[in-house]
């Protein structure tokens, strides 16, 4: 019987078999694999308003979970070797890479649903352009170090809105192990993302309302703080939000003195004062407008309906939350002016 010749260590290590094992080890790092990633995310999110029919349907048969627009969506995934940096671990400028694709899950799964028909009612209204969801920027704080191929976990949610910015909050996580270590936070991050009509702003409001995930505005509720109207829209179903932009927007206007955060929190608190009293008038359940930690949201969810007084709380909450980070914009845009 003839024997089988084994071949020689010199093929098995030729430049080729080694550029393919090089390029399988790093395959997230690749040219191209960035938009290959995304299209995938996109694609496989894809929300109808039948699924976000059965989503709300879901929630509202569960006596202890929490709404369906703050349910965080979350990605896993590992760091290569082409995302290190010279001390051996995930380099900061790819985190980025990570949350493009973790907020295309989120926002793919929130606006898709309205997006045919939300652009047919803007052309209707003479708005004219292409409809797009834009990132106006983005803040990332590192607190452990991620290794070279550890398996992570990416979760996005949305923390809040105003009558311009949507506001997502991300963060990486190290999974529980099996020995009972449980989850730990290797990094956060905040972004804020506007969507655009041509050069006219569409409210966040009215986005989630064609989607689907809001129900109407109750007409209680219009006697809200008043509010500049520059680039919000109105519609039979919805009002654009009822307090100005509490979210800095530095590229805009010229460099006015920022706002100061205790000024800033008296206008939530009065709009929250107003949505109590809407809410007591319904009988419908309030939310503490206290920061209270993030976590907690699914477990006061239970047992009450999550209505559009509910939600406009937890909204409410989520720009507390967020404001004072994101005020460092105006104050940064400051430094450079008196620089």
């Amino acid at each position: 019987m003839p024997s089988i010749a084994t071949p020689p260590l010199s093929s098995l290590l030729s430049w080729r078999t080694l550029a393919v094992l090089f390029a399988l080890v790093n395959l997230k790092s690749l040219p191209l694999a960035w938009h290959a990633r995304l299209f995938y995310r996109t694609f496989t999110n894809w929300y109808t308003h039948a699924r976000v029919q059965r989503s709300l349907e879901s929630q509202s048969n569960s006596s202890f979970s929490v709404h369906p627009l703050f349910q965080p969506v979350s990605i896993f995934t590992r760091s290569p070797l082409l995302e290190t940096d010279y001390n051996l671990h995930k380099s900061n400028s790819t985190y980025f890479i990570d949350l493009d694709e973790s907020r295309t899950v989120l926002m793919t799964k929130l606006l898709i649903p309205g997006l045919k028909q939300g652009n047919k009612n803007l052309e209707r209204e003479g708005h004219r352009g292409p409809l797009s969801v834009i990132l106006g920027s983005v803040h990332t704080s590192f607190h452990k170090e991620i290794k070279p191929y550890e398996r992570y976990e990416v979760r996005s949610r949305i923390l809040a809105w105003d009558n311009k910015w949507i506001v997502v909050g991300s963060w990486f996580i190290r999974p529980a192990s099996r020995r009972g270590q449980h989850e730990v936070i290797l990094a956060s991050a905040l972004s804020k993302y506007v969507v655009k009509k041509g050069k006219f702003t569409v409210s966040p409001e009215r986005c989630f309302v064609t989607a689907g995930w809001l129900p109407r505005r109750p007409a209680n509720c219009n006697d809200l703080p008043p509010t500049d109207t520059e680039n919000t829209t109105t519609t039979t179903t919805t009002n654009p939000s009822s307090e100005p932009s509490l979210i800095p927007t530095p590229q805009e206007g010229s460099f006015a003195a920022p706002i100061p955060a205790s000024t800033t929190l008296q206008n939530t608190d009065n709009i929250v004062a107003k949505l109590e009293t809407a809410a007591a008038m319904t009988g419908a359940a309030a939310i503490s407008s206290s920061l209270e930690p993030l976590a907690p949201l699914t477990a006061r969810a239970g047992g009450d309906e999550w209505d559009w007084h509910r939600i406009e709380m937890e909204r409410i909450r989520g720009l507390q939350v967020a404001q004072n980070w994101l005020s460092l914009d105006k104050e940064l845009m400051h430094e450079f002016v008196k620089g």
